[in-house]
């Protein structure tokens, strides 16, 4: 704590741009005064390099948490309350197009688990979104995407991310092809490592992207075929 407050260190990642509203709430974050609250905005390339010089920048302050927020992340106002659950990784409900089956993709959100059954050979760390009727609010999950992660200083100063590539690297194989992201990495080995993952579906994110229209289409037709599907299920 600083100054007999939460001190969390905010990086808002970014190429040049932010959201206005991004702006509007940290300035309202900060007049708040609830939290003490160090901003920065880095912008380096690739977005692995990036996070992992972000870590190494919040190891040297002498903060709490370290809350990393992409540059078209919205979070609610209140989005700071999660650093007072005292979780190892938390982070608010966020959204994002991801494939489900080969060439379909839909609006999936960022609550995930591991697959329990993995293909003999497959080098995937396989995850899938947590049902809906899992979410109990605050709900520990395996995975969350970094758009929108508040971290814990003691999971962040394990010294096993310096001897293992860094916190945030992504999994390539021989050919190149990236296998497994950042981010369900970082809460892959954070796991193993005995830290446990949290999302609050309370706390809802927008997420500001171009949309493809076919893929929202897409995403409503897979949605109507599974309500469907339960009418079905419930009639028998």
């Amino acid at each position: 704590m600083i100054n007999g407050k939460t001190a969390i260190y905010l990086a808002i990642l970014n190429q040049g741009e932010v959201r206005a509203e991004i702006s509007q709430w940290v300035n309202s974050v900060i007049a708040e005064g609830k939290f003490t609250i160090f901003v920065d905005y880095p912008e380096s390339k690739p977005i692995s390099f990036n996070r992992n010089k972000i870590v190494k920048k919040f190891l040297t302050t002498e903060c709490d948490y370290l809350m990393m927020l992409d540059s078209d992340i919205v979070p609610p106002a209140n989005i700071l309350d999660l650093s007072l659950f005292g979780k190892d990784i938390i982070g608010g409900l966020c959204f994002s197009f991801s494939q489900i089956v080969p060439g379909q993709a839909a609006v999936v959100p960022l609550i995930l688990k591991r697959n329990k059954k993995i293909l003999k050979g497959d080098r995937h760390i396989k995850y899938s979104p947590l049902p809906q009727e899992k979410w109990e609010g605050l709900t520990e999950c395996d995975a969350i995407g970094t758009g929108c992660i508040i971290i814990a200083r003691h999971v962040l100063e394990n010294p096993f991310w310096l001897t293992h590539y860094g916190h945030f690297p992504n999994i390539y194989d021989k050919t190149g092809d990236k296998v497994i992201g950042l981010d369900i990495n970082f809460c892959y080995r954070a796991k193993k490592l005995g830290y446990k993952t949290y999302c609050h579906t309370d706390f809802k994110c927008s997420h500001w992207t171009p949309m493809n229209l076919l893929m929202i289409h897409n995403s409503f037709t897979q949605l109507g075929e599974i309500i469907e599907r339960l009418k079905t299920q419930a009639k028998k």
